[in-house]
This record gives C-alpha cells, structure tokens and sequence, in this order.
C-alpha cells in the first residue's frame, strides 16, 4: 500500500485539479476581447485563420493545436476553453513528475498541490488563449535544461531545444526566456563545474545543438516573425518597478480577477471587519518573497540541492527582474499573464525548498493548509454572461433573425463578431466615430458606422451594450436586460 500511496495522492490532487477548474466559469462566463479573438480566428476556414494570424502579433502554434479540438464542439466558449484546461491538469502531472526527480516525491507532490489550487493557474486553464499551453511546454523546457546542465547529454540538450522552440511558437516571451537560459548556463559552468569565464561564456558542442534546433524553430517563423514585432502595439503596458516582483509573486499563488485587460490587479482578499483588510495587492506577494529568498539563502548555505535551486530561482526570479530592468530602456512587456512559465517554475522552487528546509511531513502540510485557506478568503470571482444570455435569446426568437446587431467600439464589436457572426454585426465608436481600426485584425473598418443617423434609419438594427443611453441623437428603449447587458430598440420616427 505505502508503493502506492504517491500514485494515489497525486490521483486525488489531479481530481481536485479538475474540480477547481471544471466551474461555470467554463461556460457561463463571456468571452472578453482576447478570448472573443480566438473564438473568431477558429471559426474561420484554416487558410483565412491563417491570414489573420499572419497579420496578427501572436505566433501560431496555439490557434493550430486548438482549432481541430474545438471543431469537435462546435467552437463553443467551452469547447474552446476546455483545451486549455486539459493543458492545465497535464502541468500538475508534470510538475509532480519533474519536481519529484529534482527534489524527491513529497516536493512532487506539494508543487503538484500548489499548482492545483493556485487561482492563477486554475484562471489560465479556464482561459481560450495560449498560457496554459505556454506554462505546460515550458516547463519540460526546464526539467531538460536542468538535466542537460547536470550530465551534458545530446539528448537532453535537443530535447531542451524542441521544447522551447515549441514554446516559442506558443508565446513571443519565450525569447527572453532564452536570454536567461543562456545567463544561468553560463553561471552554472563558472559556479559548479569551475570553467574559466571565457569557456563558460563560448559553452560547449551539445548546448549549442540545443540552440541550433531553437533556431530552427525561430528561423521556420521568421517571415512573420519580423512584420509581427514591427507592428507591435505595446503602447498600453505601464512601466514596471522592483515593487511589481511581490506584486506577480501575489498573483501568482491568489490569482487576479479574469477576463481583464491590460495590467490587471491581484484579486483582493475579503474584509474582516467593516473596510479593514489585513492583506493588499502586494502585501501577501511580499511574505512569500521573504519567505523565499530566506529559504534560498538557508538552502545555499546548508549545500542542499544547491544547483537545482540555483537554476529554478535565475529562471523564475530573474526573468521577472530582468524584465523590470528592459522596461526602463522602454521596452515594456511586464504582463502577468505573460509569465506563467514563471509561475509554474517558483511553485516547483517553492515546493523543493520547503521540503528541504522542514523534513517533517506536518510541517509542509501545514504550509499547505495555510495556503489553501488563504485562497478561500479571496473576494469571489465575478463574471458576465450577458452576451451569452443575449445571444441565445435572440437566436429562440425569431423576430430578430433579419436583424443586425450594433455594438459599442471595438471591444464591444469584436465579442458581438463572435457571438452573431461577422455579417450579422457593426459598431459605432462613441468615443471617436471615425477612428480608424484597419491594423485590428478582426475589427478592421468595413463594419464601422460613422454616423449616429444610420443607425436611427435602419429598421433591422438593434443596439447591445450596457446602456440604453447614447445620447438624445439616439433615443432607445429597454428590451432586455441579461446580466447587465441590455438589448436596446432604437426609437424609430414616425
């Protein structure tokens, strides 16, 4: 029974994995702007798909795998999502697999756990976008990597190199990922294996295969790689500061509110009492900092599993450093969302430290518990599912069948696409009416209107929006209201 006993638990950890994830968020929850991009670009035969992602920002190999998995479900929100959320309990698996020979089966098992009810990694496997597919491919990146590091086999080193090059085509960030491979390559020979600076720094025959098939890989995308980072908008990410490191760190183990654009805050803990809270956005990010670089420091000094840490910690931590350090030569690319490779590696680093630290077994079931409780003092999560409730209303009703819906801007516009269709939709901008949106791949400018006068005019156009109130030029009235998503009838002149 003892044999068996890590294979049952990491049973009942992939159940609960599973559990967590497998919500009503799967199907309830709207689609926002990036999830609405998929489901367009999937619903679309695979040669134009493929134009739009040529034209796109992002590189391919998501939209690919995806596409023929959720044809099988018509391309519902669900069928979409569930793809991601099966990438996300293989990541337990793996990282129980991976942190299990790097440390020993409890530090498998707790990382395994950790992963399982982090609300980040549960948010991203509830998600129709590429992070969970991008943490699952990194992070065999990093089991070979370290592997390779420690015996220099050929093998090792290709297989390090197939693994990130798939991470590459999965999400452009990969790249600085490899910059710091290469740093904590080059440290790693000096530190360990005692090289002279100027052999650790040139590497030896095997590392440089390992690169050689990445390049491969990047020079099979080149072509589209290059227009993508010319046209790349990343105009809206802030800069990024030291303060933002145990800013991530807290999204990472307590997750931020989904479906969120641009730099989304950590989800906020419950009140105690009337407004008192006794943790913030950082406060929690900043203990567990703490209680990891204590760790390390001990770890170090006890010559405990000192190259695995050490490899983890440049890998995770100093991405994320690195990356606050380029924002200040204005290159911004400090997203949380973007680093779930980072995330899934500190829960690896985590999880072997604390068992290497505390060898009684309460003790990191403790730490565990304490952690899983903190999750349920999250303020819960909120969604909408207003234009799901919209869109299956009108299509039992046939009344609206001739009818073309007119969404607010191009946010608005591009869940509207997915949801009624390309041909069934058109925005008026309120903001700015004649903006033009020719560079967005699925808004573009051929459904714009421009005039408030178009819409008051045409019989077979319905406005869905939050409001019913776009000004006296556009009087409307309430039809229905689905979750805050209101169904407007244009009053018509008589």
């Amino acid at each position: 029974m003892k044999k068996f006993f890590p294979a049952i638990i990491l049973t009942l950890i992939s159940s609960l994995a599973v559990v967590l994830r497998l919500t009503p968020i799967v199907w309830d929850r709207d689609f926002w702007y990036d999830e609405a991009f998929t489901g367009i670009l999937l619903k679309a035969p695979w040669g134009e798909m493929n134009q739009m992602i040529f034209a796109d920002v992002h590189p391919p190999l998501y939209y690919w795998l995806v596409k023929p998995w959720s044809a099988l479900f018509g391309y519902s929100p669900e069928g979409i999502r569930s793809f991601s959320l099966i990438f996300g309990v293989l990541t337990v698996v793996s990282i129980y697999w991976i942190t299990k020979r790097m440390f020993d089966t409890r530090a498998g098992l707790l990382a395994a756990a950790i992963t399982a009810i982090s609300p980040f990694a549960i948010e991203y496997s509830q998600e129709a976008r590429m992070y969970s597919l991008f943490g699952f491919l990194f992070v065999w990146s990093v089991w070979f990597f370290v592997r390779a590091l420690d015996d220099d086999k050929r093998k090792d080193w290709i297989w390090w190199g197939i693994f990130s090059g798939l991470a590459f085509l999965t999400h452009y960030l990969a790249l600085f990922f490899f910059i710091i491979f290469y740093v904590c390559y080059v440290f790693y020979g000096r530190i360990f294996k005692e090289k002279k600076w100027i052999k650790a720094i040139f590497g030896h025959q095997e590392f440089w295969l390992g690169v050689g098939v990445i390049a491969a890989f990047f020079a099979s995308w080149l072509r589209y790689f290059i227009p993508h980072m010319l046209k790349g908008n990343l105009g809206w990410i802030p800069p990024a500061h030291l303060s933002d490191l145990p800013k991530t760190l807290q999204i990472f183990f307590f997750g931020h509110q989904p479906g969120t654009g641009g730099v989304p805050e950590s989800i906020e803990f419950i009140k105690l009492y009337k407004d008192i809270s006794l943790f913030d956005g950082t406060s929690m990010g900043l203990l567990i900092f703490t209680i990891i670089t204590l760790m390390i420091s001990y770890v170090w000094l006890k010559v405990k599993k000192r190259k695995e840490v050490f490899v983890l910690s440049i890998i995770s931590l100093g991405t994320l450093l690195f990356l606050i350090i380029l924002a200040h030569f204005n290159l911004k690319l400090y997203v949380s969302r973007y680093f779930m490779p980072s995330a899934v590696v500190v829960f690896i680093l985590l999880a072997g430290m604390v068992t290497l630290v505390f060898r009684s077994r309460w003790a990191w079931l403790i730490a565990l518990g304490i952690y899983a409780v903190s999750t349920l003092l999250l303020v819960p999560i909120r969604f909408q599912g207003g234009w799901t409730e919209t869109s299956n209303f009108m299509k039992n009703h046939s009344v609206f069948d001739d009818s073309i819906i007119v969404a607010d801007g191009p946010f608005g516009y591009t869940s509207a696409r997915y949801y009624f269709g390309e041909e069934n939709v058109r925005y008026y901008n309120r903001g700015n009416p004649t903006e033009d949106f020719s560079k967005w791949v699925v808004v573009g400018n051929h459904n714009r209107i421009n005039d408030l006068a178009e819409i008051k005019n045409n019989g077979d156009m319905i406005v869905v929006d939050w409001t019913c109130d776009w000004g006296a030029e556009l009087p409307m009235e309430e039809l229905q209201d689905f979750q805050g998503m209101k169904l407007c009838l244009v009053k018509r002149e008589r």
